[in-house]
């Protein structure tokens, strides 16, 4: 899973190079868009964003999100990301 943790990390950094500039730590429980909880560390991608970085992962993982279970509503954290495209549900 650390695999997956780092490409999705970098792909995230090259949609967003201010996130690596900051040197914020991207970690499993920060929220993609927005958290509810104001302790949650926030991303705060955009919806552009978001469409690149799927299809960032889609190339760097060989799949297509559409043929598969993954519903993109349930990302909400880099943890579920991860967790989609390493297959662990």
């Amino acid at each position: 899973m650390t695999e997956a943790m780092n490409v999705v990390t970098r792909a995230i950094i090259d949609i967003r190079p201010d996130l690596g500039e900051s040197g914020e730590v991207i970690t499993r429980d920060a929220a993609i868009f927005y958290a509810a909880d104001p302790d949650q560390p926030v991303l705060g991608l955009d919806s552009m964003e978001a469409l690149e970085l799927i299809a960032v992962l889609e190339r760097e993982f060989g799949i297509q999100l559409a043929d598969t279970d993954i519903r993109i509503t349930d990302l909400h954290t880099v943890g579920d990301v991860v967790d989609a495209m390493s297959g662990t549900p």
